[in-house]
């Protein structure tokens, strides 16, 4: 999500028509992460299986030393101790249900997902979008065949009191 080529029409997540914004696929992912991945990365440990089949380009699964795992995690958190950890499942056809660990608190769900993973949106009709919603945090937490979901939750600890400064520097 580092830079986008272009914004507006072409390649880009929003298209222009005469009636109006087509909003691309991609633009969901690039609202997400520009609104919420803000603050400090926070290294993610997934335990899952991984795909080991066919990949295009051909090339791809031989840099892939035990596959590409089904589930790919990055997460960051705010200064205010809001985590934002979003998740993508690569699986065409499985779910995934997940035991997050230390959430303690409700959690706000945004998730992309179409009907199928050749879906586009066009000027007729949307075929991916985001659906927002809320997640009590217990139990185990299921990410949908085919989507990116972002889970978003207070730690009930901001930044400045889980770090504390040493010689300039931010330490734990």
């Amino acid at each position: 999500m580092a830079n986008i080529a272009q914004s507006v029409n072409v390649i880009s997540p929003l298209m222009t028509t005469a009636d109006g914004i087509v909003k691309q696929a991609t633009w969901w992912p690039l609202l997400l992460f520009s609104k919420y991945m803000r603050g400090w990365t926070i290294g993610c440990h997934v335990r899952c299986g991984a795909y080991d089949g066919p990949t295009q380009p051909d090339w791809l699964q031989g840099v892939l030393e035990q596959g590409a795992s089904w589930l790919d995690v990055s997460a960051a958190v705010n200064e205010e101790g809001v985590v934002s950890c979003v998740v993508v499942n690569i699986s065409e056809e499985k779910e995934f249900e997940v035991e997050l660990k230390d959430v303690e608190s409700d959690v706000e769900v945004y998730e992309i997902t179409g009907a199928d993973v050749k879906a586009v949106n066009t000027k007729e009709k949307e075929g991916v979008w985001l659906k927002d919603r809320k997640w009590d945090g217990k139990g185990l937490f299921g990410f949908k065949k085919h989507s990116m979901t972002m889970l978003r939750w207070h730690t009930g600890k901001t930044i400045s009191e889980v770090l504390t400064r040493h010689n300039g520097l931010l330490m734990r």
